[in-house]
């Protein structure tokens, strides 16, 4: 959460907590972004293992599927995407994170606050796993006790 924690707190989150990270951010980093970057080096120095969830699989498939679909480079991108998507432990969209993305979902509705079905998920998959979120969503700040590092 970028509210309320002290530079020291968010510097232990870094270091000691495994982070789940949205897809903007891995599309960041593909991308070259400086910020998306710098962030993965500290993050590596830190934690072994990082995390996203299988929403964010789906919408990084799904780009590459959306601008390689029937051309020739669809099968290189492909691989290429997968073997992005394996540096990453992958956690599920089981019945618990459901509950909390509808939690989520009603409590967002009763604010007049909506973000995007797949943001609430991968929102609650965080919340459910104890886990900071790293993003640049700003939209992610609305979501209660969601512990939100931006790069």
């Amino acid at each position: 959460m970028r509210r309320g924690l002290s530079l020291c707190s968010l510097n232990r989150l870094r270091d000691d907590t495994m982070p789940l990270f949205d897809t903007g951010y891995l599309i960041d980093l593909t991308n070259g972004n400086p910020g998306a970057v710098t962030k993965a080096k500290q993050v590596d120095s830190g934690s072994d293992v990082k995390a996203i969830s299988v929403v964010t699989v789906h919408e990084y498939l799904r780009g590459v599927f959306y601008y390689h679909l029937d051309k020739k480079t669809l099968k290189s991108k492909l691989s290429k995407a997968l073997i992005d998507l394996a540096h990453f432990e992958q956690l599920d969209y089981t019945a618990e994170v459901a509950r909390e993305a509808a939690r989520i979902d009603a409590s967002l509705f009763r604010q007049g606050t909506k973000i995007p079905f797949a943001d609430v998920i991968i929102a609650a998959t965080a919340k459910h796993h104890n886990l900071p979120l790293i993003t640049r969503d700003s939209h992610f700040d609305s979501v209660s006790d969601l512990i939100v590092i931006d790069y």
